[in-house]
């Protein structure tokens, strides 16, 4: 072997053994939010305090966002990671870490966007299969209260991974119990409802109903050819 096919081979495994190392330690680092904010400082440090505030309060006191809310509420501890890391698997982790290192450029460009309350998810994917990971119990509950949920995407996928459905919690069982659950073709999901990040009130669970919800309906019945084209007043 010539000398520069030897050096050649050894920058290359120098160069993976570095990347390696580099992706280890971020994704040590990325467990403590304090990490987290050091470079996503706007709008995310101001998520970050919303969280802290909430905690430093009574459990009963109310919460400003769905993300404050995952902190009070949850009986274990939680982090910013936890919603941003996707399903903890192999594709997932390289997806955040390459999204990291895309967050990292733009904010050493200083063409990162500080606005609060953003309407739109970069990488939307990642975010939704954080939220079924956890969330797979209230996506598997059958009957018509729960349609919303169980007719996504991802409550068939779900379904398809040997999730169990479980009876409506109110009213008598449906024929999904038997039969199962159908694929939906819609591209609406979690996301389009559920804004972790936006202030609403707890008790209507963070949903900005004519804003956000029912927009997301709409959508949903047109693309599926179901259900009431138009839920809003005109």
């Amino acid at each position: 072997m010539s000398i520069q096919v030897r050096f050649g081979v050894f920058a290359l495994v120098a160069v993976l053994a570095a990347g390696l190392a580099a992706a280890g330690y971020v994704s040590h680092r990325e467990e403590d939010d304090r990490f987290c904010i050091s470079c996503h400082t706007a709008p995310e440090v101001a998520y970050y305090q919303r969280a802290q505030a909430a905690l430093a309060r009574a459990d009963s006191a109310p919460v400003p966002d769905l993300s404050s809310a995952h902190y009070v509420r949850v009986r274990t501890l939680f982090r910013c990671i936890d919603c941003h890391r996707s399903d903890n698997g192999l594709v997932g982790r390289l997806s955040t870490l390459a999204l990291g290192a895309r967050d990292t450029l733009v904010w050493l460009s200083g063409r990162a966007d500080p606005s609060l309350e953003k309407n739109t998810a970069v990488a939307p994917g990642l975010l939704n299969t954080a939220c079924d990971r956890c969330h797979t119990e209230t996506l598997l509950i059958t009957g018509f209260e729960n349609h919303f949920h169980n007719k996504l995407p991802e409550a068939y996928r779900a379904w398809q991974a040997g999730g169990k459905l479980s009876p409506p919690r109110q009213g008598p069982p449906t024929s999904e119990l038997v039969t199962g659950l159908k694929f939906y073709d819609t591209t609406v999901t979690c996301l389009d409802c559920h804004r972790a990040h936006v202030q609403a009130e707890e008790e209507q669970f963070f949903l900005k109903q004519d804003e956000v919800v029912l927009p997301a309906c709409e959508r949903c019945h047109q693309q599926v050819g179901q259900g009431p084209a138009r839920l809003r007043s005109p």
